[in-house]
């Protein structure tokens, strides 16, 4: 298992946030990635200093090429996303795997909503768009991408209840399957469009979630419409020349 931790200046928490990974999964064979995305501070050497291993941007290229970087370098089986500011809870690993692990689910996504979940500091604007948000992708992975693609992937409801949860498992040949462009925050809800295009079974498990741990560098209006913008797009080219490129059913 590779856990992927994805920072930028995230030199107050990353500490932690090792420690209490290594705690949780003792029982398991593990690594610790952190990509240090341009930090202006000592995040690269607080991760080193905790046994991490450690890769680095030389200037912020944006959360998703910090996730595809962290992947690239990967060796375990299952790639694990955490974000670093130590939002989320690494206790909750073993629970968000386990489908994962008993080959049942293809990519789980950390829901800070969801039955069973525990979320502290909720900042209410950020959860409203939120469940719209998951609300649009569940429609647009449901119904228009069926539609574009001719029916290659089933029209059947694909409930996303947290689409923008960096907290998210996939084994890593499913990863190799989905063409993912996304340099910033639009690749949370780039994978779920994929891993639907590419049939695998989504599954959301609920999480623990520190909403008020720092101010979110997710911009609601911004990165909103460069997710819808991104969407769009691959919605377009899937309609207009993929027909043929899309898997057999398994």
């Amino acid at each position: 298992m590779s856990v992927i931790i994805p920072a930028k200046d995230e030199a107050g928490s990353i500490g932690n946030l090792i420690s209490r990974t290594k705690a949780t999964l003792d029982k398991y064979r593990f690594e610790i990635i952190v990509v240090d995305d341009g930090s202006g501070d000592n995040t690269k050497d607080i991760a080193q200093k905790n046994g991490a291993v450690t890769i680095s941007h030389a200037s912020s290229l944006g959360k998703g090429a910090a996730m595809k970087s962290g992947a690239l370098a990967a060796t375990g089986d299952i790639l694990v996303f955490l974000d670093g500011d130590g939002a989320h809870n690494p206790e909750n690993i073993p629970n968000v795997i386990a489908p994962v692990l008993q080959n049942r689910v293809d990519l789980i996504i950390g829901s800070r909503d969801f039955r069973g979940s525990r979320t502290f500091g909720s900042y209410l604007p950020r959860r409203v768009t939120n469940k719209l948000a998951s609300f649009a992708t569940s429609v647009i992975i449901s119904f228009l991408l069926p539609l574009v693609t001719w029916f290659r992937c089933p029209v059947k409801w694909i409930g996303i209840e947290d689409a923008e949860c960096g907290f998210k498992a996939i084994s890593k040949d499913r990863w190799r399957e989905l063409d993912l462009v996304s340099q910033g925050f639009e690749i949370e809800t780039e994978i779920i469009y994929e891993s639907a295009k590419n049939r695998l079974i989504i599954y959301n498990v609920p999480i623990s979630c520190n909403w008020s741990c720092k101010i979110s560098r997710l911009s609601i209006i911004r990165d909103g419409f460069r997710t819808l913008k991104l969407l769009s797009g691959k919605l377009i080219a899937d309609m207009g020349g993929k027909r043929g490129n899309f898997p057999k059913p398994r």
